[in-house]
């Protein structure tokens, strides 16, 4: 099962029932006495994952290793073929 199928599946279970609820079809005094509720909760939802995925990328940007090691191989990869593009007559505007 891939993460749409899955997800997808999520939001099935989630919005069959909803919609039943909000339309009427499931009618039962808890229902009835929350209804208001029970038609915000969506929108209560998506503001949830909004602030967990901000947090997530801010934790994340903020924790983000440093790799010297890798930083150094990439600008001797960089001035080797620059070696090479020179010694085949390409020139740089540098």
């Amino acid at each position: 099962m891939t993460n749409l199928m899955r997800w997808l599946m999520y939001i099935g279970i989630f919005a069959v029932p909803y919609i039943c609820i909000v339309s009427g079809q499931i009618r039962t005094n808890t229902t009835e006495k929350y209804l208001f509720e029970i038609q915000i909760f969506p929108i209560l939802l998506i503001l949830l994952f909004g602030l967990y995925a901000t947090t997530t990328v801010t934790y994340r940007t903020l924790t983000f290793n440093d790799c010297p090691e890798a930083s150094k191989e990439l600008h001797d990869e960089i001035e080797e073929a620059r070696r090479d593009l020179t010694s085949k007559g390409f020139k740089f505007r540098d």
